[in-house]
């Protein structure tokens, strides 16, 4: 079966994650990015081709499916959160898998600095926590471009990865790999509760027992906490 990712009505960014383990778990073996008539409201085409090249195109080998680039494609149209429902029900999807070995860090900390909702970017102890437990610090794309595969790959050698919620840090979570995921605003919650996600929930529904979701905010002193519990 071939699945269709309509970047009409799907958005070009890391929800492209949630559709790919859905539609993969719904039988598709084959997916295709279909860039006819994009949404702009949110994004230039410069930032949909970037996502396109770095996220998409990449990240479609996490799930093990080949994924081709077309134009008026056709096939098994689905959206991302359709995950939510599925996962609700009972159903069950593969988890998305590094391409590469797993690093060597032990710990990694993604950094969040978007140019849209500034106010859920990590705050400023995200770096003095980072050096204080030896995590390597994964930089914002825009910032610091990296290999999707190598992050994945980063991901999957640590003892935990500390994140704020944003982009790959929902991709973490549809892994296996161990994760933090700070909601430290009201901002970020309002981002949870859009999504579907129930206020103060340990764990999104999808979420593996070595991943749960930290409603606090992202003090030096909190995220110091929550690193000393991890070792427990």
């Amino acid at each position: 079966m071939i699945a269709v990712y309509r970047l009409s009505d799907q958005s070009a960014s890391f929800e492209f994650f949630f559709w790919l383990c859905y539609v993969v778990a719904r039988g598709a073996r084959e997916t295709i990015c279909d860039i006819s008539n994009p949404k702009t409201t949110k994004m230039s085409q410069q930032d949909i081709d970037l996502y396109l090249e770095s996220v998409i195109i990449p990240g479609a080998a996490f799930a093990g499916v080949p994924i081709s680039v077309q134009t008026g494609a056709h096939g098994m149209t689905a959206s991302a959160r359709d995950l939510l429902p599925y996962v609700r029900a009972g159903g069950q999807f593969k988890r998305l898998e590094t391409v590469k070995p797993p690093g060597t860090a032990p710990y990694t900390v993604t950094l969040r600095n978007h140019k849209r909702a500034k106010n859920r970017n990590s705050g400023p102890a995200w770096r003095q926590f980072a050096e204080e437990i030896g995590a390597t610090i994964i930089e914002d794309y825009a910032d610091k471009p990296m290999h999707i595969h190598d992050r994945m790959a980063l991901y999957a050698g640590a003892k935990m990865n500390f994140t704020v919620c944003n982009g790959p840090a929902g991709m973490l979570a549809l892994s296996p790999y161990p994760q933090r995921m700070f909601v430290p605003n009201q901002s970020s919650r309002n981002a949870q509760v859009k999504f579907g996600v129930e206020l103060e929930a340990e764990r999104w529904p999808w979420m593996s027992q070595v991943q749960r979701l930290v409603w606090k905010e992202d003090t030096i002193e909190n995220l110091r906490a929550e690193h000393v519990a991890c070792a427990v």
